[in-house]
């Protein structure tokens, strides 16, 4: 075991002394993302201020005169009244005087509300330049907000006048509150919010996994490749240490810098989603009684674990048939990729609700696990959990002693799949 941990330490030292690699897998998710996140609330925060709203008014009734004097008490509007005789017109002067919105009350409007028809207020979005759009949909939502208080009150009156003593029990004789059972407990929040909320989780998690898996296998295969191409590994094979050992400490190596970075992704991934919570319903994991325990985090953190190793383990046999690095990086996207990405099916579907060969093919994949046991962490159910940790560590087992065997013979140093130099000696011949 003592040989083990000094080739481990090794391993660690040359990955944890590689400042380009700290950089881009820990400095980068706890330091861009954060910033990144932060520019986007800033960017939210300058929408959200005040919404600056140009009006022309064809009409010269008294409901365009009403509609006017709303929008001036609504909270951070800023009204200015164009004078205009024609559309194009107001639009030029709502250019001139950089507003957000124009609102065009056309000449009929009081006609047709006091003849008990629909009218019509048009709103304009001002875009002068291209951008996210977000300060002009939010004074899109303000001004139309103005407006459904207004012909709420509008249609008030017109029932009252009616003799209706009770108007919004005619109005909406159906009223609807809406909640959510989440873990057996009832949560006063509606099905839509909790959506939203899981959502973004089931948005973060898969990402985070995809990109643990494809980098560390990018980096195993690359070391593999490299020693390999340099001949350093023969050297290396050559030690009075056991290949399993030297196996297992490459990869618990890698495996320990895959688990930092993805821990330092969680984190900045947290700060970087919060930013989008500003101005929507504000609702956390913990409103809706869902928490990440110790329990769940370290059972989590070992599912996570597990599926680094054996990312790693395929990525180090498949970097054995490779003549290079690059070629190395190439084989191993090819067979990597294609079982990371069915994760990415699970972040619009519950699993269980799939057919059931589906739902075991999917699972039969040790990629899937993470993003469907941070599901049970939330809800603290551990039992399913606890079957993939055994799931994941038997696929783990089995591969690792694969690669200990192919490191145990010669075809660790003779392998090759040179597809692309058969094809030119082919077409030389």
């Amino acid at each position: 075991m003592s040989d083990f941990w000094v080739m481990a330490k090794k391993e660690l030292w040359n990955l944890f002394r590689d400042k380009k690699l700290i950089f881009g897998l820990v400095v980068v998710p706890l330091i861009l993302l954060p910033v990144m996140g932060k520019a986007v609330s800033v960017g939210m925060e300058q929408a959200q201020g005040e919404t600056h709203v140009a009006i022309v008014n064809f009409d010269d009734g008294t409901y365009g005169s009403l509609l006017i004097k709303a929008l001036e008490v609504a909270p951070n509007v800023t009204v200015t009244v164009v004078n205009a005789t024609t559309l194009d017109e107001a639009i030029q002067q709502a250019i001139r005087q950089e507003q957000n919105v124009l609102v065009v009350i056309p000449s009929d409007f009081t006609a047709k509300l006091q003849a008990n028809e629909t009218a019509t207020v048009e709103i304009y979005g001002i875009f002068t330049t291209i951008s996210t759009g977000i300060k002009e949909s939010v004074s899109e939502g303000r001004i139309n907000a103005v407006l459904g208080i207004l012909s709420d009150e509008i249609a008030r009156l017109k029932v009252r006048n009616l003799g209706a003593s009770n108007p919004d029990a005619i109005l909406q004789p159906i009223r609807t509150e809406s909640r959510s059972v989440i873990n057996n407990n009832i949560v006063d929040i509606s099905p839509t919010v909790v959506s939203s909320v899981i959502a973004a989780q089931a948005f973060t998690i898969p990402l985070i996994v995809f990109m643990m898996v494809m980098i560390t296998s990018q980096m195993a295969a690359g070391a593999i490749a490299s020693e390999k191409e340099n001949k350093t590994l023969e050297t290396l094979l050559t030690l009075p240490v056991a290949r399993t050992k030297i196996v297992a400490a490459k990869i618990f190596g890698t495996a320990m810098m895959g688990l930092v970075a993805a821990i330092a992704y969680m984190i900045g991934m947290r700060y970087y989603m919060s930013s989008f919570g500003l101005g929507s319903s504000g609702v956390s994991l913990e409103d809706l009684g869902l928490t990440v325990t110790p329990t769940g985090a370290l059972m989590f953190a070992l599912v996570v674990f597990l599926t680094i190793i054996i990312a790693l383990s395929l990525a180090m046999i498949v970097a054995t048939f490779a003549e290079d690095v690059q070629s190395a990086t190439t084989l191993v996207s090819a067979v990597i990729l294609p079982l990371a990405f069915p994760a990415f099916l699970l972040m619009y579907t519950d699993i269980n609700d799939l057919p059931a060969v589906v739902k075991y093919v999917l699972l039969a994949i040790p990629f899937t696990h993470p993003v469907v046991d941070y599901r049970y962490v939330l809800l603290s159910s551990y039992t399913p959990i606890a079957i993939s940790m055994a799931y994941l560590a038997i696929v783990a087992v089995l591969i690792l002693y694969a690669t200990a065997w192919l490191f145990s013979t010669e075809r660790i140093l003779t392998a090759q799949v040179s597809w692309g130099r058969r094809k030119k000696k082919k077409a030389a011949e």
